[in-house]
């Protein structure tokens, strides 16, 4: 008895081709996804590059910064008159509310400071009235306001260290209006200096204000803080037109001299 050997056919060409074309078709598909993924992370990428570079052109997100960069370069510059000297500051006596009215007998008055020009040396003599005990408690102003009573101090590098006044509402403000030209440079004993000249309005306007003050303390006070405080033309005996020409010095150094110099032209 003959035995029959059962041999399956073999797969068809179909069969063969059909798993193999699927198994391709996949592979197109993931490679398409990823081709898609990458187009779609880059059009992201691009669309934020050209929102951040129109925004960077407006200015709007890098200019926020420079109205502050540009106000502390522009400190405001007035002129006042000093009503008297105060105490350096006292923590423990902390007093608050406004600056008060300095006391009669150490107002720096042109009778108080009895001015009177040395005309063999071309010198002066003065009284300078004691500093009002009663304003130790009273911390600096922390408001320059223009037309109200400060209490203020001076640069690190300018008057003596805490030496501190009461300055009236300010009586003239420097500004590029009123200016020509204001530059630092040294004097001739080397001190720092700021050479300012005057528009003729401007000119105007400081003579008055120096005539009023004729052999009194002016204070030149730059953003809340003491540059100078000299005497209106102490070494004469009477008052004369600056002729449209000022210096402003007391202990500057170069780039204190430079700032005061940049204010004033604004």
């Amino acid at each position: 008895m003959s035995r029959s050997t059962v041999v399956d056919d073999p797969p068809a060409p179909v069969d063969v081709l059909i798993p193999e074309a699927r198994h391709r078709q996949r592979r197109r598909y993931r490679r398409s996804a990823i081709l898609i993924s990458i187009v779609a992370l880059l059009v992201g990428a691009l669309v934020a590059l050209l929102i951040t570079t129109t925004s960077s052109g407006s200015g709007t997100p890098h200019d926020t910064s420079k109205p502050a960069t540009a106000a502390v370069g522009r400190a405001t510059v007035l002129i006042r008159p000093v009503l008297c000297l105060a105490s350096p500051y006292v923590a423990s006596q902390r007093r608050s509310g406004p600056v008060p009215a300095c006391g009669a007998r150490f107002l720096l008055t042109a009778p108080a400071l009895n001015v009177s020009p040395l005309s063999t040396t071309g010198g002066y003599s003065s009284t300078t009235p004691k500093p009002d005990p009663a304003l130790a408690g009273y911390p600096d102003s922390t408001r320059d306001s223009p037309t109200q009573t400060v209490l203020l101090g001076g640069l690190a590098a300018g008057p003596p260290a805490g030496q501190r006044w009461v300055l009236g509402p300010s009586e003239m403000r420097l500004s590029a209006a009123d200016v020509e030209s204001a530059s630092s440079q040294k004097d001739q004993t080397g001190q720092w200096v700021v050479m300012v000249h005057l528009s003729s309005g401007g000119a105007a306007v400081f003579d008055r204000v120096a005539e009023e003050n004729f052999h009194q303390f002016v204070a030149i006070d730059m953003g809340g803080k003491i540059v100078s405080t000299p005497i209106i033309q102490p070494t004469q005996a009477s008052f004369s037109s600056f002729d449209g020409s000022m210096q402003i010095s007391g202990s500057l150094t170069a780039s204190t001299a430079r700032a005061v110099a940049a204010a004033i032209r604004g």
